[in-house]
């Protein structure tokens, strides 16, 4: 196996996981859930228009992708991790192209309007005995305060070290640019119309060493009180839609 394809596997793994439950994680015994209100904080990033992603114990949201229903994305705890607190989901299970699984863990923080996305380091298995660990990374997904048009950018590095010795660590360097679409639009999905919703573009540069640049693009939309209903994961090569993952049903608490 070559290092190209090493690398559309891990891209692929960035943008499309399937969700589907594995083991809860306990409720971290530093959080004191009496002090916790399903609000975004006000901080020195700017006022919040709103929550566009309810966090608190046990919500859950369930999409289709492509058209196939996945298990709950659930948040099973609360946690501190170097004084910020982050919503934790269930793990997850996902299958890329080329026939790869990972179970990474994702967390959500949230501070004013800003919520940031964080992946867990996780390990890959490849198939025939060949597995990668890869380290995690946090991306700001969205800004709920800007206007139509404006953007915000971000890096993360990822290193992945494999099991097998003759494979040298692979370290891949992202910049990301985010844009807001509509901050004020409405869309049906499942048959329900959501109000207030936030269309929020993602773009992904990932290089590796010897390898091209890979472009990863994909469009969200977040509605106010519920959160992500839509996402669009586009093929940059033909600008289709590569995936689609359309919420079915939701559970607020």
């Amino acid at each position: 196996m070559n290092k190209t394809k090493f690398v559309s596997i891990l891209a692929f793994l960035l943008v499309s996981i399937s969700f589907i439950s594995c083991d809860n994680e306990p409720i971290d015994s530093m959080i004191d859930l009496d002090d916790f209100t399903d609000v975004v904080v006000d901080d020195d990033d700017g006022v919040s228009t709103g929550d566009y992603w309810p966090a608190a114990l046990n919500n859950q949201w369930t999409f289709s992708q492509n058209g196939v229903n996945q298990e709950p994305m659930k948040i099973v705890s609360i946690n501190s991790i170097d004084g910020n607190t982050y919503y934790t989901f269930n793990a997850t299970f996902g299958t890329s192209l080329n026939g790869a699984t990972a179970s990474p863990v994702s967390r959500l923080r949230k501070s004013s309007g800003n919520y940031y996305l964080k992946i867990d380091p996780f390990e890959i298995d490849y198939g025939q005995g060949l597995t990668g660990n890869i380290s995690g990374f946090e991306t700001l997904l969205l800004k709920d305060n800007l206007s139509n048009g404006q953007t915000w950018t971000g890096t993360y590095n990822q290193t992945t070290t494999f099991s097998d010795p003759t494979f040298p660590a692979i370290v891949m360097n992202t910049s990301y640019t985010g844009e807001i679409l509509n901050n004020n639009t409405s869309i049906t999905v499942n048959g329900e119309t959501f109000n207030n919703v936030i269309n929020v573009r993602i773009t992904q540069l990932t290089s590796v060493s010897g390898a091209p640049t890979a472009e990863v693009q994909t469009d969200y939309w977040f509605a106010k009180d519920v959160g992500p209903v839509k996402t669009i994961n586009y093929d940059t090569t033909t600008n289709l839609p590569a995936y689609t993952s359309l919420l079915q049903n939701y559970i607020l608490n």
